[in-house]
């Protein structure tokens, strides 16, 4: 399984996408290998779309590493679009984008045909659900069809999990902010991170050792954690420390 969700949990960007594809398995029932994206694109921001899928990942990699996403008819489509719909090979002659290349890599991998279900939320994203089967059968999509209405279901349910999971992060965020968290602080935590020990803390910060056990205590408080362990998760999610930062 592959996400590029960037920002939220890594546990629970690998739960979302468990429980898309074994709610896809179980509605379909289908003994075709099902694979899906599940993605989301600001309709404002020219930026790469944020992914959940079981595609496989070499194709995935491929997609942003060559930025194929600013010419994918199905993303392209899905922004006009309400209803869902079909595509392969010859979407590209619709869509006033020259994607035969995109098609040319994606066939290696049998990406070739497959139904999507666009979504268009009030944050101005466009959510899509796209399903391709390893047969590639026109048996499937009759299938899919078949099942349109839960499926569109699934599609809202797991976008409402999606966008309240952002939501939380961001007051999360915003609380900690508020709570005004130190430059020494974090310092003291991102040394912590990569395993020093309180004693090698307080030397490399020049400072004494009970004092970096009051840093720490402190970003506990106000990170709302148990313990020194919870509060470097805590804070990598929140990308506080300089190396997250800066990817």
């Amino acid at each position: 399984m592959l996400t590029t969700a960037h920002g939220i949990d890594k546990n629970e960007r690998l739960l979302i996408v468990d429980e898309i594809h074994e709610r896809i398995k179980l509605e379909l029932n289908s003994k075709d290998k099902i694979y899906f994206s599940y993605s989301i694109s600001s309709k404002r921001v020219n930026s790469p779309p944020t992914i959940f899928t079981n595609y496989p990942p070499e194709w995935i990699n491929n997609y942003f590493e060559m930025a194929l996403y600013k010419i994918d008819p199905v993303l392209i489509m899905a922004q006009s679009r309400i209803l869902s719909f079909s595509w392969n090979e010859s979407i590209s002659t619709h869509t006033g984008n020259d994607a035969c290349n995109l098609f040319d890599k994606s066939r290696k991998y049998n990406i070739v045909r497959g139904y999507s279900f666009p979504l268009h939320d009030y944050q101005d994203n466009v959510a899509t659900l796209s399903l391709y089967a390893e047969t590639n059968s026109e048996a499937f999509e009759r299938q899919v069809i078949s099942h349109s209405s839960n499926l569109h279901s699934l599609l809202l349910a797991v976008h409402n999990r999606y966008l309240s999971e952002k939501a939380m992060l961001s007051r999360t965020h915003d609380a900690s902010r508020e709570k005004k968290l130190t430059s020494r602080e974090i310092e003291a935590l991102h040394w912590a991170s990569i395993g020093k020990t309180y004693r090698e803390i307080a030397i490399i910060m020049g400072i004494t050792e009970s004092t970096v056990k009051f840093h720490i205590g402190n970003l506990r408080v106000k990170l709302d954690v148990a313990n020194a362990k919870h509060a470097i998760k805590r804070a990598s999610d929140l990308r506080l420390f300089p190396a997250a930062n800066g990817r």
